[in-house]
């Protein structure tokens, strides 16, 4: 079907409506996605009829351009159903605002057939292939990792070099090519994430026109100020927006059997009367929304700086990824204490709060949001030579 752009001044309740109208089917479809270790063909059908594709989509082109505080609420709204689709959601959103903002015109005819916005997936960031130059395109070869809600997708967008002088690296581009015209391996076999179907996956000598290629360090064809970020400002916001609603709703499961829920040898008492859960309860509720907060503030802020005379870009990009990993961080921590109230019921194989532990675990690993966040942000802080957001 092909994507309306939703013109009036209330879209974030539309999209929320949107998320919510679906949520049911998000949520009874989990488990399914977890046995097939990989989003279900319903749970897909369905973001993609909600029109949640377009959620990065440049409005010029009939999406919704959201930005970063927007971005947050669609993918923690998502999350609150079913952590799974979330994560394939963003990647989905993410890559195709990327390359509905960057591609030439006859790229984008092409991929974006007919004004639909397909099904994209990324990956191989930290790994770049190689490219070499031939009439009409370049040939791509290599190896990437993590391709998040591949089995889905129709394209798939990642990185590769050109030869440089003397054998050293040169140019880096990136590339869309088919998903079809990949090697998927079926190696997802992990503790946590399963339905996001995380296969690695390769090319060997696979043709890609000039017209799906692009470099990402030039300036965006179409769009508005969140596609002038560099990679930190563009993606940040996501992995912490799924992991603060896993916990916030574990937490919330967990409360509401409290009264119920007795622990103790010779006395027990209800959950909900006890001092330390009481206390870990406020406490806990503050954390999430100040990390919450903390994310939705950055957001609005960096782009409120994404054009401002003499603000360095890459060391606002920085905070921001300090920030989300932080947000992350409070959420996984969180996550980790409740369990230890709730006992070895609801951490059955199963219930929620086992899956939301598996989850937010998993999730809480990936690279964007890890220790070297605050050891960059550090770097900007103390004016030192070499600080990269990404380092």
């Amino acid at each position: 079907m092909r994507y309306e752009r939703v013109m009036n001044a209330n879209q974030r309740v539309e999209l929320l409506d949107r998320v919510d109208a679906i949520g049911a089917l998000l949520e009874a479809q989990g488990p399914i996605g977890e046995s097939l270790g990989r989003l279900s063909t319903e749970t897909v059908e369905a973001i993609r009829a909600a029109g949640l594709l377009a959620l990065k989509v440049p409005a010029s082109m009939g999406g919704f351009e959201a930005e970063p505080a927007l971005q947050y609420e669609v993918f923690e709204r998502v999350a609150y159903y079913d952590a799974a689709a979330a994560w394939c959601l963003f990647i989905y959103a993410d890559t195709a605002g990327m390359l509905g903002a960057r591609l030439a015109e006859p790229g984008l005819a092409e991929v974006f057939r007919d004004g639909v916005v397909p099904v994209c997936c990324g990956g191989g960031g930290l790994k770049p292939g190689s490219l070499a130059a031939v009439d009409g395109g370049v040939m791509l070869s290599g190896a990437w990792r993590y391709g998040s809600g591949i089995a889905a997708a129709q394209w798939v967008m990642v990185s590769g070099y050109l030869p440089g002088a003397d054998g050293a690296r040169g140019q880096v581009l990136s590339a869309v090519v088919p998903r079809d015209a990949l090697t998927v391996a079926e190696d997802w076999n992990v503790h946590g994430m399963r339905a996001t179907g995380s296969n690695d996956f390769s090319a060997v000598d696979v043709f890609v026109p000039h017209e799906r290629t692009f470099s990402p360090l030039t300036a965006p064809l179409r769009g508005g100020r969140q596609y002038r970020t560099g990679v930190a400002g563009y993606l940040s916001y996501t992995i912490p927006a799924v992991c603060g609603s896993v916990t916030r709703r574990a937490l919330e499961e967990v409360m509401a059997s409290a009264g119920d829920t007795a622990r103790g040898y010779s006395k027990p008492t209800p959950l909900a009367q006890r001092g330390a859960f009481q206390r870990f309860c406020g406490e806990a509720d503050v954390r999430l929304r100040a990390a919450r907060a903390l994310m939705l503030a950055d957001g609005e802020e960096l782009m409120e700086q994404v054009d401002t005379p003499g603000v360095d870009l890459r060391a606002r990009e920085a905070r921001t990824r300090a920030a989300a990993a932080l947000a992350t961080r409070v959420a996984a921590d969180v996550l980790h204490e409740l369990t230890g109230f709730a006992g070895g019921g609801p951490l059955r194989c199963g219930a929620y709060l086992e899956r939301a532990r598996r989850d937010v675990t998993m999730a809480a690993s990936h690279v964007l949001i890890d220790q070297a966040a605050h050891d960059n942000h550090g770097q900007f802080l103390l004016g030192l030579a070499g600080a990269d957001p990404l380092g």
